[in-house]
């Protein structure tokens, strides 16, 4: 019998559909994101989580304010604020159940003997937290040096900056900067403090209205130091002396599964939080929502759906890189480390706005 040339193959099906497999998992691999983005907003629960206004800087006649600490302790309240840090000057006043154990400031006295305060503003009572459904954040501002927030510790009263973060860091206390544009220090400085300072959380963007508008400068230049492995979260805070001209303009919204102390503190270090700013306090117009965020890896997209704005800006290096609800990495700068938004209301104001969110370049 005469053989044939013919080559013959039982199982082409079976060879052509391995042969697919293997071109499909080796050359055609799935397409890495260009940037790795950090959301500090990742873990919120948008529809269950409660968002809590807060004032993390004020002050009482226990320092240089011009009301007692329990009419400060009401404003606030009835204002509808649920988280109030009292932060006098060199002075620890707390708990609010002692107010009336607590003292006024030898410069209060010497204000009520030349008349500029009243005697019943140098009169303490105490005041509950629970029963007022608020949680009272220990709070100090030091002030013998760049003025700092103290919190959750009760030191008082460091000549250096140095001193104050090494003495609260030892207290397991939280610390932020306030108010920088009052000072003239170079980025620099403020960049190796949080460098070398856990526990120093973040700094004051908006103080006392707009006092300082340098402080966002500052703030952003610090974020283009320090991101996308440090971040360094914004505050917004009424830095309130006089309830008639201070309060209600800057706030924070906190955004916790419970109002708790342990709650508060872990959304301070986690920058679970928005700032607010209001020009004409809580009798003017009410701030933008962001009722949700969504930060899509695969699409290098961030996305933010809220309401009561008129626009929305994409902040990086301290410029506007972008306008609108999302921002993709491609409208990023090439090297920049971090991008922030700001929700504008009517005719510009009031404001919003978020947290950085780290921006890391991966390697293709």
């Amino acid at each position: 019998m005469k053989k044939s040339n013919r080559v013959f193959y039982p199982n082409v099906p079976i060879a052509i559909t391995i042969l697919i497999a293997i071109i499909f998992v080796f050359g055609c691999t799935t397409r890495q994101p260009a940037v790795a983005i950090q959301n500090p907003y990742a873990n919120v629960d948008w529809l269950n989580h409660g968002r809590y206004k807060a004032n993390f800087h004020t002050h009482t006649t226990v320092s240089d304010g011009q009301a007692n600490p329990h009419e400060v302790v009401d404003h606030y309240q009835g204002l509808g604020y649920k988280v109030l840090a009292i932060t006098d000057h060199n002075a620890v006043t707390y708990p609010w159940e002692s107010f009336s154990k607590l003292k006024p400031s030898t410069t209060s006295n010497q204000r009520l003997n030349n008349g500029a305060l009243e005697t019943d503003q140098l009169i303490y009572e105490d005041r509950n937290p629970a029963e007022m459904n608020m949680i009272a954040i220990q709070g100090n501002e030091l002030s013998s040096h760049h003025h700092l927030g103290s919190f959750f510790s009760d030191h008082n009263s460091t000549q250096t900056e140095q001193a104050s973060l090494d003495s609260t860091a030892a207290k397991n206390g939280l610390t932020v900067l306030f108010h920088p544009g009052r000072y003239q220090k170079p980025v620099q400085w403020y960049v190796d403090l949080y460098r070398n300072y856990d526990h120093l959380i973040g700094i004051e963007i908006y103080n006392q209205g707009d006092r300082y508008p340098d402080d966002r400068n500052t703030w952003d230049a610090i974020l283009s130091q320090t991101m996308p492995e440090r971040p360094v979260w914004g505050f917004s805070n009424d830095d309130m002396h006089s309830p008639k001209v201070h309060l209600g303009r800057n706030w924070n919204i906190m955004l916790l599964p419970e109002l708790s102390p342990e709650w508060v503190r872990r959304g301070m270090e986690q920058g679970l939080f928005f700032f607010v700013y209001a020009p004409k306090g809580h009798d003017g117009p009410q701030p933008p929502a962001i009722d949700s965020i969504t930060v899509d890896s695969g699409r290098d997209l961030i996305r933010i759906h809220g309401s009561g704005y008129e626009l929305i800006e994409w902040i990086a290096d301290g410029k506007v890189v972008h306008q609108g609800e999302q921002i993709t990495s491609a409208m990023l700068p090439e090297n920049c480390s971090y991008v922030r938004a700001v929700l504008y209301g009517t005719n510009g104001n009031p404001i919003l706005g978020t947290q950085p969110f780290s921006i890391k370049r991966n390697k293709r």
